[in-house]
């Protein structure tokens, strides 16, 4: 495959661990894990059920914070900023495509890519943003005035990654992306973060399937909350 990795750092894990405190006692999900990945990369993060996957993505997605070390986002010490500004980071710098696609029922396709730029900006789409981010992944006018339930899952695949992307962020962050479509299907949108990647983003999938992790230039392994080195 071929790189568009560029050269600075985009997100740091520093010595991290994440310890829930449980009536049963405390449970160590990340076990003092260090993993940078730079601006560009495309990686997959694999595991067992129980080795870290969920964890990380959380603090890979700023929906977490560690319990001790460090997590950089752009240089940025993620622990040390603001409810608000944790928020608008996400916003802004993380798009994410999970398995369930989490689409607005009560939405048309379109008006769920729509969505965060109300969220961002305040007012309705005039910029065609929307439409463009929709024809880009192959769902044209009229299938946007579909709601998700008219849809088949690949295409509610497409209209979830056309509202990742819709504020252009840095980060594609996927969660097990293929996992409620056929392997066709799933195939076809993996094709589709390919050619992201091609185009500058940086993509992070989590999965259990290696022939999917064979996209990614590299693969993180997790066991028991740490990283299994090669």
């Amino acid at each position: 495959m071929e790189s568009t990795m560029g050269n600075s750092s985009l997100i740091q894990l520093v010595d991290v661990s994440k310890v829930y405190h449980l009536e049963s006692g405390d449970f160590t999900a990340l076990n003092h894990v260090s993993l940078e990945i730079r601006e560009g990369e495309f990686v997959a993060i694999m595991g067992p059920s129980g080795s870290g996957k969920s964890t990380i993505m959380n603090q890979l997605g700023i929906l977490d914070v560690p319990t001790t070390g460090k997590l950089l986002i752009n240089g940025q010490d993620v622990a040390k900023m603001s409810n608000l500004e944790r928020t608008h980071l996400r916003r802004d710098a993380i798009g994410y495509i999970f398995q369930k696609f989490y689409l607005i029922p009560l939405l048309s396709a379109y008006e769920n890519v729509e969505y965060p730029l109300i969220l961002k900006y305040k007012k309705r789409d005039t910029t065609g943003r929307a439409a463009e981010m929709l024809t880009a992944v192959g769902i044209d006018h009229d299938m946007g005035a579909h709601r998700p339930n008219q849809l088949s899952g690949g295409q509610q695949q497409r209209v979830a990654i056309a509202r990742a992307l819709v504020n252009d962020p840095k980060i594609l962050l996927c969660d097990e992306p293929t996992g409620n479509l056929d392997r066709k299907t799933g195939f076809q949108i993996l094709d589709i973060l390919v050619d992201l990647h091609r185009k500058g983003k940086t993509v992070i999938i989590v999965t259990h399937d290696q022939k999917i992790a064979e996209y990614a230039q590299r693969t993180i392994t997790l066991d028991d909350g740490r990283i299994v080195e090669p």
